[in-house]
């Protein structure tokens, strides 16, 4: 039996609003609404100019960086249109889901759960899909009770319909491929540009009076260190002019390499999209891994480790000095985009990474130098990961090097899972933090007695 919202007692959250040039002088002391226990996932309170400068955006829409990923922010005066921000040191967000997607609703105070009864809204309020009824609190003031689906709605956090979602749920599974979230920007002549959004760090916007110039190179002062800059359009386009340094602020993506940072300068961030991606064309320029469909629209995939070598030659090659990890990994998968993503999440990771594209050409290079541990795709020419790995245990020098199957699916995953085949474990293509959890688990076992345990076995 379903009991609708407006005959039932809930727990609630009562959060407050602060008084605005359109809030009532007798509600100086705040507005307080009421959000549905069921909907709250989490708390977070940003403190100081270091709390609001976690804040980010993202073509006009505001993100806060959670535990590696974005979660969009709706300011909830500017859903009930009641006026801007309030100055306040203190930034408060409710985290919630609605259908499938998560958001942060910003609000200027938190005060505690309790227990309401809820009233529905007399028929004239019945248009405001922003409440979900109205409850009397202890005072005897009414606190109106806000629906979240319809304030993720107003807000355009959720766009689509409940229907629209499955049906691309079910296109999904039935591909096979997992989505992947991308980072979309335009830098020169390239007008749509990705990055896995794995790979960011930060995104920011650097006012170009605050961008100095030392050891032949641009660089800006960042959180208590010195950031070298790049512009992205010359490395891509070589005698290109650089269009980053036209608009102020600047707008600069910031990736990690174990301690040190780089910035690269682009024309204009554009969007954060999940898609499905399978590259319909190689790259045929340096810098770029191909090019594929992502949101619906063709775009160039950049080829990180190329880009930032591109701007500082001794970049990677300083990792020993650094005392990053010196590990060297094998890439063995058949498809040169696969093995880019992989290069790149790896390298800045601290990884040494080998390429290869066959079988064949795996067993020379694991004959020819030292490699740690080995990645292998289940496709990879002539007979797949698995035949690789068969091989590599009959050679007595192979036989001990763990091995880590690259897998399409969850699907794939759980069923090699049951059954290692030999495998020292297993992670999806395009899982970067799962794979260098588990790749720094069996780098860590290398030398040890014992080889690492397959997947799956029992000890």
């Amino acid at each position: 039996m379903k009991i609708p919202l407006t005959l039932a007692i809930i727990p609630g959250l009562v959060v407050t609003l602060l008084e605005r040039r359109s809030v009532p002088r007798e509600a100086a002391g705040g507005i307080r609404y009421v959000i549905p226990q069921v909907s709250l996932l989490e708390l977070i309170r940003l403190e100081g100019d270091a709390g609001r400068r976690q804040i980010e955006r993202i073509h006009d829409t505001p993100f806060y960086r959670r535990r590696g990923s974005l979660l969009p922010l709706v300011y909830l005066a500017d859903v009930l249109q009641l006026g801007g921000a309030v100055e306040s040191s203190v930034v408060n967000i409710v985290v919630l889901q609605a259908e499938d997607r998560q958001f942060g609703l910003v609000v200027d105070g938190i005060s505690d759960t309790q227990e309401i009864v809820v009233k529905p809204l007399g028929k004239q309020l019945k248009g405001l899909n922003c409440y979900a009824g109205a409850t009397i609190m202890g005072d005897g003031r009414v606190a109106l009770i806000l629906d979240v689906s319809g304030i993720a709605q107003l807000s355009g956090v959720v766009q689509e319909s409940r229907d629209k979602s499955t049906a691309e749920t079910q296109r999904h599974d039935h591909g096979g491929n997992e989505r992947q979230t991308f980072l979309l920007f335009r830098a020169g002549s390239f007008e749509r540009l990705a990055v896995p959004l794995s790979l960011v760090a930060r995104l920011e916007e650097i006012a170009l009076s605050k961008i100095e110039h030392a050891g032949g190179q641009r660089v800006v002062q960042y959180r208590g260190r010195i950031l070298p800059l790049a512009s992205l359009a010359p490395i891509l386009d070589p005698g290109a002019a650089d269009t980053a340094g036209l608009q102020d602020p600047a707008q600069v993506v910031v990736f990690n390499f174990g301690e040190r940072s780089m910035g690269i300068l682009v024309d204009q961030i554009l969007d954060i999209v999940e898609d499905q991606v399978t590259v319909r064309q190689a790259a045929a320029r340096k810098g770029l891994l191909g090019s594929a469909v992502v949101g619906k629209k063709v775009t160039d995939l950049l080829d990180l480790h190329a880009v930032i070598q591109a701007a500082d030659d001794g970049w990677f090659s300083s990792r020993d000095a650094q005392g990053a990890n010196s590990a060297t990994v094998m890439v063995a998968e058949a498809s040169p985009f696969v093995r880019g993503l992989v290069r790149n999440s790896l390298e800045m990771a601290g990884y040494r990474v080998v390429e290869t594209a066959d079988t064949q050409a795996a067993l020379r290079e694991l004959e020819r130098r030292k490699i740690d541990v080995v990645l292998a795709g289940l496709d990879l020419p002539s007979n797949g990961g698995q035949g690789l790995l068969e091989e590599m245990r009959r050679l007595p020098g192979l036989a001990g090097v763990p091995a880590m199957a690259l897998i399409d699916s969850a699907e794939q995953a759980q069923a090699y899972r049951e059954h290692p085949r030999g495998f020292s474990d297993c992670q999806m293509k395009f899982d970067r933090d799962a794979m260098l959890v588990s790749l720094a688990k069996l780098a860590g076992a290398v030398g040890t007695p014992e080889a690492p345990a397959p997947v799956g076995a029992k000890g």
